[in-house]
C-alpha cells in the first residue's frame, strides 16, 4: 500500500509559511483512492505574453508540481536549447517561508529559499539539520521578445505542503545482511508522471546510508539498470526490463531479486504481479510461496500483560495465561518485561537485574546485575539485549540465545552517545535489521535509528551510522515502532503527556496527549494497535485525536515480538 503521512488538502507554492502538522489524527490512504496520471490533473499555467524576467522565474518554480508528461509546463518556460538539458528528477529542495528573487543584472536572478529538507534522484528523504539559506541562479534570455529561462539549476523546489501534494512515499524492499528479512527503506517520488520507473530505478540503487551495505543488501547483481521505459503493465503485470548481468544469476537470488520488486511494486498503483525480462524475454523464476521473506506477517494482535498472578495475553478482559512461564515470570515481580512468543521465552528486568525465562525454567542469578537497566528485548534469532540507561562502551550487552543455567557471555556492542545523555528505550522493527533507541539530553529529546550488523550466524556484531530523527521538547517516556516505517515516541512535561508519530524521515505528526503515560507498547494494525499504560495502571488506545482507555488494567505491559 501507498504510504502516506498525513493528507493535506491544500496546494501552497513557495510563498506559503506552513510547518510539519503536530496535530490531529494520522491518515493512511488506500492507493485505489488516489489519483494516478489518467486522473484529473491541476496544472499550472505556462508562461503569459510580455511577462518579466521575475514572473517567469516564479512561474517556472511553481511549475515544479506537476510532472507530467516530464514536467511539460515547466519546460515552456526553458529555451528550446536548454529545453531538454534540465533535469527536474536530480532533486527536490523542501522550503519554508517566503522565497526572495534577487537580481544582479537583468538576464540573471537569484532564487534565495530556506531549506529544510530535499530529496534525492532515488526518492532519500534528508531533513537538514537547521534551515539553511540557499541562493539559486538562474539566467534569462529573449526568445522572440519574450523571456525564457536559459540555464537554472537541476532539480524542483516545494514548499512543505506543495511537497506533499507533489510526490507521495513508497517502501522500497533491501534485504538483512542474511537474506531471512526484508528491510524497507521509505523514498518519496513525484505522484505524477511515470512513478513506476522512478520507483524501480530507485530499487535499483543502494539503500540510504544508514541502513548501511553491511546490515542491508540487494540481490540486484551491481550496476543492474532498468533497459526498458515507460514500464509496461498488462492486466495488472508490470514487466520490468532488466540489464543482462540477470541472466549471470543463480535461481534463488532471482527468486530474491523477484520478491524486492514485487513487494515494492506492488505498493504502485495498478499493479499487482511483476515478470523480469531481458531484452524483453521473460526470465525463468519460479512462482513464489509464501516461504520468501516479508510475504507472511503473522502475529498475535492482544496484549502481553502483569496483573496480579497471571502473566499472559489480555483478551475481553481476562487474562489467557502463558502457562509456561506465568509463574516464574510473576515471581520475578518485574518492573520490565518483553516476551517472545516463537521462543516462548521472556526476558525480565526487576531491582536484581536482568532474567532470561523460558519453558524450563530461569536462571538462579541474573545475567545482567547492572543498575539502571532499560527494558530488554529478544530478537528474531534469540538473542537478549540488555542496556543500561547510562550510556558508555559496554552500556549494550547482547546474550547468546542459550538454554539458561548454561554458563555464558556477553558481547558488547560500542553505544556512542552525547555525555549527559540517558538512555530511555530501545525497540527493534520487525525486520530484526533496525534498531531504535530514544535519549534524553539536556536540549530535548533525542530519536536514533541504526542499523544491525550480524554475523553470518545471525549474531549482533556491530551497528552502523546513527539517524537522528526531528528532536522533541519535554521528557521522553517511551517509544515503539508502530509499523514498518514509523515510531511513536512518547514525551512528557509533568502529567501531561505527547504522542508523536514520526516516520524514518523524521517528518511527524502529533496522536494526542494522554495524561500520566509510561509504557507504549506496539501490536498490529499501526497507529490503532498501540497500546498505552498510565501512571494510575489503566490501558488506553488511540481514538479520534486522542487516547481514551480500554477498561482493562495492568502493573505491567509487556513489550513483545
Amino acid at each position: 500500500m501507498r504510504v502516506l503521512i498525513a493528507l493535506l488538502s491544500a496546494l501552497v507554492v513557495l510563498s506559503g509559511c506552513t510547518q510539519i502538522p503536530r496535530s490531529g489524527p494520522v491518515e493512511s490512504v488506500n492507493p485505489s483512492s488516489v489519483l494516478n496520471e489518467t486522473d484529473v490533473d491541476f496544472l499550472p499555467p505556462g508562461p503569459s505574453a510580455g511577462a518579466s524576467p521575475e514572473d517567469i522565474l516564479e512561474g517556472f518554480i511553481a511549475a515544479g508540481t506537476a510532472a507530467q508528461n516530464n514536467y511539460r509546463v515547466a519546460r515552456s518556460y526553458l529555451t528550446d536549447q536548454f529545453h531538454d538539458t534540465w533535469n527536474p528528477s536530480q532533486s527536490a529542495l523542501i522550503s519554508q517561508g517566503e522565497a526572495s528573487v534577487l537580481s544582479s543584472a537583468e538576464s540573471e536572478l537569484v532564487y534565495q529559499v530556506q531549506v529544510i529538507a530535499s530529496v534525492d534522484e532515488a526518492g532519500r528523504y534528508e531533513v537538514a539539520a537547521q534551515p539553511t539559506t540557499q541562493d539559486l541562479v538562474f539566467s534569462l534570455e529573449q526568445v522572440a521578445g519574450q523571456w525564457r529561462i536559459s540555464d537554472a539549476p537541476d532539480g524542483v523546489v516545494l514548499g512543505e505542503v506543495a511537497f506533499r501534494e507533489a510526490f507521495d512515499s513508497y517502501l522500497l524492499y533491501y534485504y538483512s545482511a542474511d537474506y531471512r528479512e526484508l528491510v524497507p527503506d521509505l523514498r518519496w517520488f513525484a505522484s505524477r508522471g511515470d512513478v513506476l520507473t522512478k520507483v524501480i530505478r530507485g530499487l535499483l540503487e543502494p539503500p540510504s546510508y544508514w541502513l548501511g551495505l553491511a546490515a542491508t543488501v540487494s540481490a540486484f547483481p551491481p550496476g543492474t539498470q532498468l533497459t526498458l521505459s515507460p514500464v509496461p503493465v498488462t492486466d495488472g503485470q508490470a514487466q520490468v526490463d532488466l540489464s543482462e548481468a540477470v541472466l549471470d544469476t543463480a535461481t534463488p537470488q532471482r527468486e530474491q531479486m523477484l520478491v524486492q520488486l514485487t513487494t515494492t511494486l506492488q505498493q504502485v498503483s495498478g499493479v499487482s504481479d511483476v515478470v523480469i525480462t531481458v531484452n524483453q524475454a521473460p526470465v525463468r523464476v519460479p512462482a513464489l510461496d509464501e516461504d520468501q521473506p516479508g510475504l507472511s506477517t503473522g502475529r498475535d494482535p492482544r496484549s502481553v500483560v502483569v496483573r496480579g498472578v497471571n502473566f499472559g495475553y489480555l483478551q475481553a478482559g481476562q487474562i489467557d495465561t502463558i502457562d509456561a512461564l506465568s509463574s516464574t515470570v510473576i515471581s520475578l515481580r518485574p518492573d520490565h518485561a518483553f516476551y517472545h512468543p516463537g521462543f516462548q521465552q521472556a526476558a525480565v528486568v526487576n531491582e536484581d537485574g536482568l532474567y532470561r525465562v523460558g519453558e524450563s525454567g530461569t536462571s538462579e542469578e541474573p545475567w545482567d546485575t547492572r543498575e539502571g537497566l532499560i527494558r530488554p528485548l529478544i530478537d528474531s534469532c534469540g538473542y537478549t539485549w540488555s542496556m543500561t540507561a547510562e550510556p558508555g562502551e559496554e552500556a549494550l550487552q547482547i546474550f547468546s540465545p542459550i538454554v539458561v543455567d548454561i554458563e555464558f557471555n556477553a558481547t558488547v556492542l560500542p553505544v556512542e552517545l552525547p555525555a549527559g545523555s540517558r538512555v530511555v528505550t530501545m525497540e527493534l522493527a520487525r525486520d530484526n535489521t533496525r534498531l531504535l533507541l530514544v535519549v534524553q539530553t539536556d536540549n530535548g529529546v533525542r530519536t536514533l535509528l541504526t542499523a544491525i550488523q550480524r554475523s553470518p550466524d545471525c549474531e549482533p556484531i556491530g551497528l552502523g551510522e546513527f539517524r537522528e530523527l526531528s528532536a522533541l521538547e519535554g521528557e521522553a517516556v517511551d517509544a515503539a515502532w508502530v509499523d514498518e516505517y514509523q515510531v511513536a515516541v512518547v514525551t512528557r512535561d509533568g502529567s501531561a503527556g505527547d504522542v508523536v508519530i514520526q516516520d524514518v524521515n523524521g517528518q511527524m505528526v502529533s496522536a494526542g496527549r494522554p495524561t500520566g503515560p509510561q509504557t507504549l507498547v506496539a501490536g498490529v494494525g499501526g497507529l490503532s494497535g498501540l497500546r498505552l499504560l498510565n501512571d494510575q495502571g489503566a490501558i488506553l488506545q488511540p481514538r479520534g485525536n486522542g487516547w481514551q482507555t480500554t477498561g482493562d488494567r495492568a502493573s505491567v505491559l509487556v513489550t513483545q515480538r
